[in-house]
């Protein structure tokens, strides 16, 4: 991400959906290992530490800054951070994150040693300790006289989340994922990154970690030929699971079986028996190249699936037409593609005319 800094452009490496994700499962993960009393406690403070931050706001309405010291003050706020400067500083604010005086308080920092040999908190927070203690014990000063209620907290239970990445061989895996390669097989464990990553709630910003209650779900459709190959680094980490054309007429839904089936005897020949039996082999249909496996290049039952229409009364029907319409521009279109790049043979031009005849009488 690029960011205007005065005359300046800085670019800054931010979390996107996985990132994001990871860090939401990784704070349920840690917090249903926590006893209640001490998630209560981190409520109350993230409370205390709201007001202390509104208090610090009012200030700089009124003085225009915070003074920390003779030459240093707090200038503005960010929705995470504090921002200051000193009076003979070059460049621009630097950021006080608020999540690092918080830990420092958890553990028990009161004085600038105590915060520079932390490794809890970030290195700029190590660096500038002189300044972090300060507001420190500004916010240990502010709940002094206040004592920590009984909040009514429930136990935090371990939650599943799920991840789905649809198309995930629809790019270059081992490029997009990089260091995720590692995190995938050091679940639960901080893996370094080169790069820091600007908004990461981590104390180390050039850390992974995907949680053990994270869970990763991506299809792919092998009939892709246009797409990067998915290397053995990336299969050791993932589980590989076959999600075959299935019938789904005895589904609360409207399946064209009849359709389906001429469609499936292109690329099988034991489709009754594989209808009932979804264990057995699958034997290639004489029209299919031997050289192609039928699970590979099958076409899926969600083409054989009609959805319901409103009318103008607003009561379900079914428009034909609409499958019609399917069946010519969808379900023909790939089937000739087929034949045409040596996947099926041309004896499926008879089954492509049954297929036109029943898009006509549809």
């Amino acid at each position: 991400m690029a960011e205007s800094k005065g005359e300046k452009i800085e670019y800054k490496n931010i979390n996107k959906a996985l990132g994001k994700f990871a860090e939401v499962a990784l704070q349920n993960y840690q917090d249903s290992k926590k006893e209640v009393s001490q998630i209560s406690k981190e409520k109350w403070i993230d409370e205390q530490f709201d007001y202390f931050v509104e208090k610090i706001a009012e200030d700089l309405n009124n003085e225009k800054y915070f003074k920390l010291t003779d030459n240093v003050n707090i200038v503005d706020l960010e929705e995470d951070a504090f921002l200051y400067i000193g009076a003979n500083w070059k460049g621009y604010e630097h950021r006080m994150l608020f999540k690092d005086i918080k830990k420092a308080y958890f553990d028990g920092n009161s004085i600038r040693k105590d915060l520079s040999q932390n490794m809890n908190i970030s290195g700029s927070a190590r660096q500038h300790a002189t300044y972090y203690v300060l507001i420190l014990q500004a916010f240990l000063k502010f709940i002094k006289d206040k004592t920590i209620p009984e909040i009514d907290t429930l136990k935090v239970v371990e939650k599943p989340y799920i991840l789905i990445i649809d198309e995930i061989n629809r790019a270059n895996l081992s490029s997009v994922l990089g260091e995720l390669i590692y995190a995938l097989e050091y679940r639960g464990k901080t893996v370094d990154s080169m790069y820091a990553v600007e908004d990461s709630t981590l104390q180390n910003k050039n850390q992974i970690i995907l949680p053990p209650n994270l869970y990763i779900i991506g299809t792919m459709n092998k009939a892709d030929r246009s797409v990067g190959h998915i290397d053995y680094a990336i299969r050791r980490r993932f589980a590989f699971v076959d999600v075959l054309p299935k019938k789904l007429a005895d589904e609360k839904i409207i399946f064209k079986d009849d359709i389906f089936k001429i469609v499936s005897e292109l690329f099988i020949k034991n489709y009754d028996q594989y209808i009932s039996d979804e264990m057995v082999d699958l034997i290639p249909a004489d029209t299919l190249f031997s050289d192609f496996k039928p699970q590979d290049v099958w076409l899926g039952h969600s083409y054989f699936i009609q959805k319901k229409d409103k009318n103008d009364k607003g009561e379900e029907i079914l428009i034909p037409e609409k499958f019609s319409t399917r069946i010519q521009y969808e379900i023909i279109p790939i089937l000739e593609e087929y034949i045409k790049d040596g996947i099926l043979k041309e004896s499926a031009r008879e089954v492509i005319k049954t297929l036109k005849a029943n898009a006509e009488s549809a």
